[in-house]
Order: structure tokens, then C-alpha cells, then sequence
């Protein structure tokens, strides 16, 4: 796909006045953002504790998304990618295999630190790992959309927590999990493909990986546990 003309831009108000609003829809939708959000959200939603959730926001936003941020910042700094929005499907090896490397830190962090936590999060740092993996091995040979990707996985893990009748709110889950679904993820889909960021085809396999292989890691996992 072709790059967008602000795309080697870290102006958000830049990049936002020459694109609208598919951009400021890519640019919040960032997948770094992700899983803190729905760490956060899953914590709220289990009645966790505010020490408890504290911890595991801290552990997910270094682990998540300032570690791999600061690489990505790094090679748009040397030149090595000119495009933060990574169009180019090999530049994005070295930034799966780091993030893969800090999401596994993170789980092992979350299994030391907070054992008292509900299981489920643990289960939710392996799936995001898992997911990495899977991504990273996907990317060797075609890209799919992680924005996209990122959002339907948000939507099946508040779907998961609904079904499994373990929520404290769960008028707010099912409500959060079609949200997701059934808003926020055609709305990425549109943007990121009118950026032309991604292809049709990549923005459906990122939202089908999302959904299906989310269900089918947790399935094992709680198999497995």
C-alpha cells in the first residue's frame, strides 16, 4: 500500500488537519495503547482492587507500550523506518520479536508480583503474548492489520469475561464487548483502510485473527492451567 504523505509526521495536529478523521481514529487506536486499556478495563470488570489494578497498569503500560514505543521511536529516528505506521511488512520483524521479548517480561511480572490477581489476567498477558508470536510468524509472509487485529481482540476478551459469568458488571461487559465489535472495529477498518494503510484482505485476516485465535488461546489455556 502506499504510504501517506504524513505519515514520516509525529505532529498529531499535522497529521490529523491532512488526514481527518481516519487518522486521529489510526493514531488513538494505536495497538500499543491496547493492552493497558483492556488490562485496565479487565480489572474494573473482575472488582480487582485499586493496589492490585495499579500494579498491573504500571507492569502493562512499560512492558506494552513505552518499551516497544521507544524502539519504533528510535528506528524513525535513524532512518530505518520512515513511516510510524510501519507500511513496509519487513520493517516490522525486529519490532514483533522486542515486543514479543516485553510482553513475555510482562506475564512473568504479573505471575510474580501479583499473585493474588484473578487468574484471568494472567490468562489475558499470555494471550496478548500468544498473539505477538502468531503475528510475528504471520509477518514473515504477510501483513495484517494489528489496529484492527488489536480492537477485535479487546472485544472477545470482554465477551469471554461476560460469558464465563465472571464479571462484577455485566451489563457494562456486554455492552463494552459489542462496542468493540460492533462499532469501533468497522470504524478502524474504514480508517485504516482509507489511509491505505492496509489492504482489504489484511484488514480482515488482522479482525478474524483477533477473534478467532483470542477464543481458541483461552480455550487452551484454561485446558492447560
Amino acid at each position: 500500500m502506499a504510504q501517506s504523505s504524513v505519515d514520516s509526521s509525529l505532529n498529531v495536529f499535522k497529521r490529523f488537519a491532512e488526514e481527518g478523521v481516519a487518522r486521529l481514529i489510526s493514531d488513538l487506536g494505536n495497538p500499543l495503547f491496547m493492552p493497558p486499556l483492556v488490562i485496565g478495563i479487565s480489572c474494573l470488570l473482575l472488582g480487582e482492587t485499586l493496589e492490585i489494578t495499579a500494579l498491573l497498569l504500571v507492569v502493562s503500560v512499560i512492558c506494552y507500550t513505552i518499551l516497544p514505543f521507544t524502539l519504533t521511536f528510535y528506528l524513525f529516528k535513524q532512518g530505518i523506518i520512515t513511516s510510524m505506521d510501519l507500511p513496509i511488512r519487513k520493517t516490522r520483524t525486529s519490532l514483533y520479536a522486542f515486543s514479543i521479548a516485553t510482553a513475555a517480561v510482562a506475564s512473568f511480572l504479573i505471575y510474580l508480583l501479583i499473585p493474588a490477581a484473578h487468574p484471568f489476567l494472567l490468562m489475558l498477558s499470555f494471550v496478548f503474548l500468544i498473539n505477538l508470536s502468531i503475528a510475528f510468524i504471520l509477518n514473515l509472509k504477510w501483513k495484517i492489520s494489528v489496529h484492527s487485529a488489536s480492537v477485535a481482540v479487546a472485544g472477545t476478551v470482554y465477551a469471554v469475561i461476560y460469558f464465563w459469568g465472571i464479571s462484577e458488571f455485566a451489563t457494562l461487559t456486554i455492552i463494552l464487548s459489542l462496542l468493540h465489535l460492533l462499532v469501533l472495529l468497522p470504524i478502524m477498518i474504514w480508517g485504516r483502510y482509507h489511509l491505505k494503510a492496509h489492504s482489504a484482505g489484511e484488514l480482515i485476516g488482522g479482525s478474524s485473527s483477533g477473534i478467532f485465535l483470542t477464543i481458541l488461546e483461552i480455550m487452551i489455556i484454561q485446558y492447560l492451567w
